[in-house]
């Protein structure tokens, strides 16, 4: 296809085609003749997934280039290209993994995995998860394994499904991008169920203490 047709297709305008082309994001075209080049379907996957990286993830030129980067990369698997999907949505420090203040929770996400067989070391969910127990235990929410195993019994069930309608399969930028998007997804609904949650427990204390009436926030009725 033509760049106009590329653009079209990926709903993204020449211009901007061109400048990810030049800085490096987007592979070349075929040339067709000296002057003209033509384009194919990895291309136009290639644009969307871009557009995920940018638009839902805010992400920078350079950081697009480290993920498309390692696609591009000869011989590169589709777990370490799901790895790298992990890394870059979790946003973990580059550090976190041999930070000494992290340690305690460090052992608590490896004995969670060592408790249920998860393999994923080292990695960016075994990494994010470290992090993320060190800030909750900044605000006072102190996860112990115990209640990590709580979590993992409600959501390992779900991971089977969630990876089988993900379709590991198909191009790596596909992969990529289907894998971007999940992953927001699926925290926006962990987070959003989570809060329905605790809201549901503030309104069940206000009742309880007698400062809220016993009907309030009730969902609409059938």
């Amino acid at each position: 296809m033509k760049l106009s047709a590329l653009a079209a297709q990926s709903g993204v305008s020449t211009t901007t085609l061109k400048h990810w082309i030049r800085v490096g994001m987007m592979p070349v075209g075929s040339l067709k003749n000296r002057t003209t080049a033509v384009y194919e379907q990895r291309h136009v996957e290639r644009a969307r997934l871009i557009l995920v990286l940018r638009d839902m993830y805010g992400a920078s030129t350079a950081a697009i280039l480290s993920l498309t980067g390692l696609i591009d990369t000869p011989g590169v698997t589709t777990l370490e290209v799901m790895n790298a999907c992990q890394e870059f949505a979790l946003g973990v420090p580059d550090d976190i993994a041999a930070d000494p203040a992290v340690a305690e929770f460090r052992e608590r996400t490896h004995e969670l995995m060592r408790r249920r067989d998860w393999r994923g070391y080292p990695g960016a969910a075994e990494r994010g998860l470290t992090y993320a127990l060190a800030q909750a235990s900044e605000v006072g929410l102190d996860y112990d394994v115990e209640t990590l195993m709580q979590y993992a019994d409600a959501l390992e069930p779900l991971a089977g499904g969630n990876v089988a309608a993900l379709r590991p399969d198909g191009s790596p930028d596909e992969v990529a991008r289907r894998m971007l998007l999940a992953v927001n997804a699926r925290a926006r609904q962990l987070v959003a169920i989570s809060s329905l949650a605790h809201a549901a427990a503030s309104v069940r204390s206000a009742i309880e203490r007698g400062v809220a009436p016993a009907d309030i926030a009730r969902p609409p009725a059938r």
